[in-house]
């Protein structure tokens, strides 16, 4: 991930384990790795579920395997699926701060809301589904603030 980007995991409210906003994931971080496919468990949410809004709202990017389904442009603003058996195992999305990513993260929340989907920000706490307090998190991101700290985004 490049300085002028920021990732947000997606889970479903429900599978495995019933989520809510407000609720931290730190339990199911080991190894320097967020286990969001253990999220995914029992969900059993098919791409066919979700594809035709996604193809209706973003184009569709450049994969590289049968296993991962790419919503958006690699180099900008994308929203990443991975599958297993079909499956929904893990679901992510990536901000560019280079470009206007607004009517992307607004698509996003929509998204998410019709799907009863969650977004987990990088210190793992899930966000309530309103455009102002995910861009908040966003601009008050580390990744966000070396991005600024290096003289970038300046208006």
């Amino acid at each position: 991930m490049s300085i002028y980007q920021n990732s947000y995991f997606i889970v479903p409210k429900k599978g495995e384990y019933t989520l809510f906003e407000g609720l931290n994931l730190k339990t199911f971080f080991e190894d320097d790795f967020f286990e969001d496919d253990l999220l995914w468990n029992n969900s059993k949410i098919s791409l066919k579920q979700i594809d035709n809004y996604l193809i209706k709202k973003i184009d569709e990017g450049e994969s590289w395997s049968k296993h991962l389904k790419i919503y958006g442009n690699n180099e900008g603003n994308y929203l990443k699926i991975i599958l297993e058996n079909g499956f929904i195992a893990s679901m992510s999305f990536r901000v560019n701060f280079t470009i206007d990513y607004s009517i992307f993260l607004n698509i996003i929340i929509n998204f998410c809301e019709i799907n009863k989907l969650l977004i987990v920000d990088n210190e793992l706490n899930i966000l309530p589904l309103d455009y102002q307090i995910i861009k908040d998190s966003l601009e008050n991101s580390k990744v966000y603030k070396n991005y600024k700290s290096f003289g970038n985004g300046t208006e």
